[in-house]
């Protein structure tokens, strides 16, 4: 698992210390979504001082809704796999797609039973 527990002292560069552990976890945990849901376009962020992750499917959700993942839930779990595959599976649940890998054809039926209008925002369901 990677190391979530790194410490970084604040200077007075204005170089933000959490960028490397952020941007490390984010990739640590894109690379565990690929391996258990591969093909989705699933987009990450890390943010270490505010204490979460949050994931996203790209292309399906509103740029304004995430899952979100508290940081000290993925610490405490083993390998901190089961609180992010639990965030990644309920967002696939919710598009109704399948979690062995991406399915064009489960995607556009997915576009068609929850589009996105020109804001960015879900329609509602029908």
């Amino acid at each position: 698992m990677f190391d979530l527990s790194i410490r970084h002292e604040v200077d007075d560069t204005g170089i933000d210390p959490f960028k490397l552990v952020n941007m490390e976890t984010a990739k640590w945990v894109g690379a565990k979504l690929d391996v258990e849901y591969p093909g989705h376009p699933w987009f990450v962020i890390c943010d270490t001082r505010g204490g979460v992750i949050m994931i996203q499917l790209r292309g399906l959700m509103p740029s304004n809704r995430w899952y979100v993942c508290k940081l000290h839930d993925v610490k405490s779990d083993p390998g901190g796999r089961r609180t992010i595959l639990k965030g990644a599976g309920e967002i696939l649940e919710r598009y109704q797609l399948p979690r062995r890998g991406f399915s064009t054809h489960h995607w556009f039926d997915a576009m068609e039973r929850a589009p996105l209008n020109g804001r960015g925002h879900l329609e509602p369901l029908r």
